[in-house]
Protein backbone atom coordinates (compact mmCIF):
# COMPACT_ATOMS: atom_id res chain seq x y z
CA UNK A 1 0.00 0.00 0.00
CA UNK A 2 1.22 3.83 -0.51
CA UNK A 3 1.25 6.41 1.97
CA UNK A 4 -0.42 9.67 1.49
CA UNK A 5 1.03 12.60 2.57
CA UNK A 6 0.19 16.64 2.27
CA UNK A 7 2.82 18.48 0.28
CA UNK A 8 2.69 22.92 -0.05
CA UNK A 9 4.06 24.40 -2.99
CA UNK A 10 4.79 28.51 -1.83
CA UNK A 11 5.05 31.62 -3.98
CA UNK A 12 5.07 35.12 -2.95
CA UNK A 13 1.46 35.64 -3.55
CA UNK A 14 -0.19 31.88 -2.68
CA UNK A 15 0.39 28.64 -1.51
CA UNK A 16 -0.65 25.25 -3.21
CA UNK A 17 -2.14 22.75 -0.95
CA UNK A 18 -1.52 18.89 -2.41
CA UNK A 19 -1.34 15.51 -1.79
CA UNK A 20 2.63 13.39 -2.21
CA UNK A 21 1.61 9.32 -2.33
CA UNK A 22 4.56 7.11 -2.05
CA UNK A 23 4.85 3.59 -1.98
CA UNK A 24 5.77 2.13 1.16
CA UNK A 25 9.40 0.40 -0.55
CA UNK A 26 10.21 3.79 -2.13
CA UNK A 27 13.54 5.05 -0.64
CA UNK A 28 16.32 7.46 -1.82
CA UNK A 29 18.40 4.23 -2.54
CA UNK A 30 15.58 2.56 -4.64
CA UNK A 31 13.46 5.61 -5.94
CA UNK A 32 10.73 5.21 -7.99
CA UNK A 33 8.86 6.79 -11.14
CA UNK A 34 6.52 9.44 -10.33
CA UNK A 35 3.68 11.18 -11.88
CA UNK A 36 2.00 14.90 -11.35
CA UNK A 37 -1.72 15.39 -12.06
CA UNK A 38 -2.19 19.04 -13.87
CA UNK A 39 -5.56 21.38 -14.21
CA UNK A 40 -5.74 23.47 -16.95
CA UNK A 41 -6.37 26.99 -17.54
CA UNK A 42 -10.24 26.18 -18.19
CA UNK A 43 -12.97 28.22 -16.74
CA UNK A 44 -13.25 26.29 -13.34
CA UNK A 45 -10.21 25.16 -11.31
CA UNK A 46 -8.79 21.05 -10.93
CA UNK A 47 -8.89 20.15 -7.15
CA UNK A 48 -8.61 16.95 -5.30
CA UNK A 49 -11.94 16.82 -3.52
CA UNK A 50 -15.81 17.91 -4.44
CA UNK A 51 -17.45 19.92 -2.35
CA UNK A 52 -19.29 17.62 -0.81
CA UNK A 53 -15.33 15.95 0.15
CA UNK A 54 -15.69 13.07 -2.70
CA UNK A 55 -12.32 12.63 -4.43
CA UNK A 56 -12.03 14.03 -7.43
CA UNK A 57 -9.89 12.06 -10.13
CA UNK A 58 -6.45 13.41 -9.34
CA UNK A 59 -6.55 11.74 -5.85
CA UNK A 60 -8.09 8.37 -7.49
CA UNK A 61 -4.96 8.78 -10.36
CA UNK A 62 -2.63 9.27 -7.68
CA UNK A 63 -3.32 6.82 -5.19
CA UNK A 64 -3.76 4.25 -7.39
CA UNK A 65 -0.34 5.01 -8.83
CA UNK A 66 1.28 4.88 -5.35
CA UNK A 67 -0.60 1.22 -5.05
CA UNK A 68 1.35 0.11 -8.01
CA UNK A 69 4.53 0.91 -6.80
CA UNK A 70 4.56 4.42 -8.46
CA UNK A 71 4.99 8.19 -7.15
CA UNK A 72 1.73 10.57 -7.55
CA UNK A 73 1.66 14.32 -7.35
CA UNK A 74 -1.69 16.49 -6.89
CA UNK A 75 -2.90 19.98 -6.02
CA UNK A 76 -5.64 21.75 -5.69
CA UNK A 77 -4.98 24.85 -8.16
CA UNK A 78 -5.07 28.58 -6.97
CA UNK A 79 -8.33 29.71 -5.46
CA UNK A 80 -9.74 26.48 -4.91
CA UNK A 81 -9.70 23.53 -2.69
CA UNK A 82 -7.45 24.31 0.58
CA UNK A 83 -5.19 26.24 -2.14
CA UNK A 84 -4.99 30.20 -1.54
CA UNK A 85 -4.97 32.74 -4.14
CA UNK A 86 -7.84 34.04 -6.70
CA UNK A 87 -7.59 31.65 -9.50
CA UNK A 88 -10.05 34.23 -11.72
CA UNK A 89 -7.06 36.55 -11.64
CA UNK A 90 -4.58 34.04 -12.53
CA UNK A 91 -3.90 34.36 -16.43
CA UNK A 92 -2.49 31.14 -18.75
CA UNK A 93 1.33 31.73 -17.40
CA UNK A 94 0.42 32.40 -13.63
CA UNK A 95 -1.27 28.97 -14.32
CA UNK A 96 1.50 27.22 -15.88
CA UNK A 97 4.04 28.27 -13.40
CA UNK A 98 2.08 26.79 -10.89
CA UNK A 99 1.62 23.27 -13.20
CA UNK A 100 5.71 24.08 -13.18
CA UNK A 101 6.51 24.22 -9.51
CA UNK A 102 4.67 21.29 -8.86
CA UNK A 103 6.34 19.33 -11.28
CA UNK A 104 9.49 20.89 -10.08
CA UNK A 105 9.11 19.60 -6.34
CA UNK A 106 7.81 16.23 -7.45
CA UNK A 107 11.45 16.16 -9.57
CA UNK A 108 13.11 17.01 -6.17
CA UNK A 109 11.70 14.17 -4.04
CA UNK A 110 14.35 11.74 -3.04
CA UNK A 111 12.19 8.65 -3.54
CA UNK A 112 11.52 9.83 -6.91
CA UNK A 113 13.12 9.20 -10.00
CA UNK A 114 11.80 9.96 -13.24
CA UNK A 115 8.59 11.66 -13.76
CA UNK A 116 5.80 12.07 -15.86
CA UNK A 117 3.06 14.65 -16.17
CA UNK A 118 -0.59 13.52 -16.43
CA UNK A 119 -3.05 16.04 -17.69
CA UNK A 120 -6.80 16.22 -19.37
CA UNK A 121 -8.33 18.14 -22.25
CA UNK A 122 -7.26 21.70 -22.18
CA UNK A 123 -4.49 20.73 -19.31
CA UNK A 124 -2.48 19.05 -22.08
CA UNK A 125 -1.28 22.43 -22.80
CA UNK A 126 0.31 22.88 -19.74
CA UNK A 127 2.29 19.21 -19.86
CA UNK A 128 3.86 19.87 -23.71
CA UNK A 129 5.38 22.54 -22.31
CA UNK A 130 6.62 21.06 -19.24
CA UNK A 131 8.07 18.23 -21.71
CA UNK A 132 9.31 20.54 -24.51
CA UNK A 133 10.89 22.69 -21.28
CA UNK A 134 12.86 19.44 -19.79
CA UNK A 135 10.40 19.53 -16.25
CA UNK A 136 9.23 15.67 -16.99
CA UNK A 137 10.47 12.72 -18.66
CA UNK A 138 7.53 11.57 -20.30
CA UNK A 139 3.54 12.67 -20.77
CA UNK A 140 0.22 10.75 -20.03
CA UNK A 141 -2.66 12.89 -21.88
CA UNK A 142 -5.98 12.05 -21.96
CA UNK A 143 -8.35 13.57 -24.68
CA UNK A 144 -5.55 16.36 -25.46
CA UNK A 145 -6.34 18.41 -28.50
CA UNK A 146 -4.53 19.59 -31.22
CA UNK A 147 -6.26 22.68 -32.88
CA UNK A 148 -6.83 26.22 -31.73
CA UNK A 149 -9.77 26.96 -30.60
CA UNK A 150 -11.22 28.93 -34.06
CA UNK A 151 -9.92 25.80 -35.77
CA UNK A 152 -12.03 23.53 -33.81
CA UNK A 153 -14.77 25.67 -33.97
CA UNK A 154 -14.88 25.74 -37.84
CA UNK A 155 -14.92 22.50 -38.02
CA UNK A 156 -17.55 21.22 -35.92
CA UNK A 157 -19.53 24.13 -37.67
CA UNK A 158 -18.82 22.54 -41.00
CA UNK A 159 -19.39 19.03 -39.70
CA UNK A 160 -23.04 20.43 -38.60
CA UNK A 161 -23.62 21.82 -41.81
CA UNK A 162 -22.76 19.09 -43.82
CA UNK A 163 -25.16 16.97 -41.84
CA UNK A 164 -27.99 19.57 -41.98
CA UNK A 165 -27.30 19.99 -46.06
CA UNK A 166 -25.74 23.46 -45.27
CA UNK A 167 -23.94 25.65 -47.24
CA UNK A 168 -19.98 26.76 -46.88
CA UNK A 169 -21.26 29.85 -46.41
CA UNK A 170 -23.14 29.46 -43.91
CA UNK A 171 -20.40 28.15 -41.83
CA UNK A 172 -18.25 30.96 -43.09
CA UNK A 173 -20.84 33.43 -41.42
CA UNK A 174 -20.55 31.27 -38.41
CA UNK A 175 -17.32 31.22 -37.92
CA UNK A 176 -17.06 35.14 -38.61
CA UNK A 177 -19.48 35.57 -35.77
CA UNK A 178 -17.22 33.48 -33.70
CA UNK A 179 -14.37 35.97 -34.56
CA UNK A 180 -16.46 38.87 -34.08
CA UNK A 181 -17.49 37.69 -30.52
CA UNK A 182 -13.75 37.02 -29.73
CA UNK A 183 -12.89 40.87 -30.98
CA UNK A 184 -14.84 42.27 -28.47
CA UNK A 185 -13.80 40.62 -25.50
CA UNK A 186 -9.94 41.75 -26.83
CA UNK A 187 -11.79 45.16 -26.67
CA UNK A 188 -13.10 44.83 -23.91
CA UNK A 189 -9.36 43.72 -22.17
CA UNK A 190 -8.03 46.52 -24.03
CA UNK A 191 -10.26 49.21 -22.01
CA UNK A 192 -9.63 47.26 -18.78
CA UNK A 193 -11.80 44.90 -18.36
CA UNK A 194 -10.28 41.52 -17.21
CA UNK A 195 -13.16 39.34 -15.50
CA UNK A 196 -16.46 38.93 -16.56
CA UNK A 197 -19.11 35.94 -15.16
CA UNK A 198 -20.19 33.39 -17.25
CA UNK A 199 -22.61 30.01 -16.73
CA UNK A 200 -20.41 26.75 -16.63
CA UNK A 201 -23.83 24.03 -15.73
CA UNK A 202 -25.48 25.11 -13.09
CA UNK A 203 -22.51 27.72 -11.77
CA UNK A 204 -21.67 31.24 -11.78
CA UNK A 205 -17.71 31.50 -12.87
CA UNK A 206 -15.94 34.76 -12.76
CA UNK A 207 -14.06 34.00 -15.82
CA UNK A 208 -10.42 35.51 -16.43
CA UNK A 209 -10.52 37.32 -20.14
CA UNK A 210 -7.17 37.10 -20.38
CA UNK A 211 -6.27 33.88 -19.61
CA UNK A 212 -9.80 32.94 -22.27
CA UNK A 213 -8.06 34.93 -25.05
CA UNK A 214 -4.52 33.02 -24.51
CA UNK A 215 -6.28 29.48 -24.25
CA UNK A 216 -7.90 31.13 -27.53
CA UNK A 217 -5.14 31.30 -29.56
CA UNK A 218 -2.86 28.60 -28.19
CA UNK A 219 -1.34 26.65 -30.77
CA UNK A 220 0.12 23.00 -29.70
CA UNK A 221 1.96 22.76 -32.73
CA UNK A 222 5.05 24.48 -32.08
CA UNK A 223 5.69 22.85 -28.71
CA UNK A 224 4.80 19.93 -29.80
CA UNK A 225 7.02 19.45 -32.49
CA UNK A 226 9.71 20.06 -29.63
CA UNK A 227 8.91 17.05 -27.32
CA UNK A 228 10.88 14.43 -27.40
CA UNK A 229 10.21 12.39 -24.31
CA UNK A 230 7.81 9.49 -24.02
CA UNK A 231 4.30 9.95 -24.92
CA UNK A 232 0.83 7.83 -24.04
CA UNK A 233 -1.87 9.29 -25.94
CA UNK A 234 -5.18 7.81 -24.66
CA UNK A 235 -8.61 9.32 -26.32
CA UNK A 236 -12.58 8.44 -26.08
CA UNK A 237 -14.11 7.26 -29.20
CA UNK A 238 -17.06 9.10 -28.79
CA UNK A 239 -15.81 12.08 -27.18
CA UNK A 240 -17.58 14.95 -28.96
CA UNK A 241 -15.80 17.92 -27.47
CA UNK A 242 -12.57 16.64 -28.42
CA UNK A 243 -12.58 14.57 -31.82
CA UNK A 244 -9.86 11.71 -31.66
CA UNK A 245 -9.02 13.11 -34.66
CA UNK A 246 -7.12 15.85 -32.79
CA UNK A 247 -5.10 13.33 -30.99
CA UNK A 248 -4.30 11.86 -33.97
CA UNK A 249 -2.90 14.99 -35.57
CA UNK A 250 -0.54 15.33 -31.83
CA UNK A 251 0.87 11.97 -32.10
CA UNK A 252 2.02 13.00 -35.43
CA UNK A 253 3.80 15.92 -34.39
CA UNK A 254 5.32 14.86 -31.18
CA UNK A 255 9.20 14.40 -31.58
CA UNK A 256 9.56 11.39 -29.51
CA UNK A 257 8.23 8.10 -29.18
CA UNK A 258 4.41 7.63 -28.79
CA UNK A 259 1.41 5.41 -28.16
CA UNK A 260 -2.01 6.12 -28.61
CA UNK A 261 -4.94 4.06 -27.78
CA UNK A 262 -8.88 4.71 -28.34
CA UNK A 263 -11.29 3.07 -26.51
CA UNK A 264 -14.88 2.43 -27.79
CA UNK A 265 -17.93 3.11 -25.80
CA UNK A 266 -15.42 6.33 -23.95
CA UNK A 267 -16.06 9.94 -24.55
CA UNK A 268 -14.65 13.44 -23.42
CA UNK A 269 -14.26 12.01 -19.22
CA UNK A 270 -11.66 9.75 -19.53
CA UNK A 271 -10.44 10.11 -16.35
CA UNK A 272 -13.47 7.87 -15.31
CA UNK A 273 -12.29 4.99 -17.17
CA UNK A 274 -10.58 2.69 -14.83
CA UNK A 275 -9.44 0.26 -18.17
CA UNK A 276 -7.04 3.86 -18.95
CA UNK A 277 -6.01 4.45 -15.67
CA UNK A 278 -4.71 0.68 -15.26
CA UNK A 279 -2.98 0.99 -18.71
CA UNK A 280 -1.34 4.86 -18.34
CA UNK A 281 0.17 2.55 -14.85
CA UNK A 282 1.24 -0.26 -16.80
CA UNK A 283 2.47 1.88 -19.77
CA UNK A 284 4.74 3.98 -16.57
CA UNK A 285 6.23 1.10 -15.02
CA UNK A 286 7.60 0.28 -18.42
CA UNK A 287 8.85 3.26 -19.81
CA UNK A 288 10.58 5.22 -16.55
CA UNK A 289 11.55 1.90 -15.11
Amino acid sequence: MAKLDPISITSETHGLAGNFVLPDDATPERPVPGAVVLGGPGPLPLQRYTSDGARNWPVTWSEAFGNAGLAGLCFDQRGSGLSSGLYHEADWEDLYDDARAAAELLGVQPEVGRTAAIAWADGANFALRLAAEGKVDALILLAPGFLTAEERYARQMSTLAARKGLSDRVVQIRVNQWRAEMQEIVKRVEQGETTAVTTVGDEQVTTNLVRFLQSSIFDPAPIAGRVTVPALILHGADDGVIPPAESEQLAHTLAGPVERRVYPGEAHFLYRSQRAMQEAITWMQSTLK
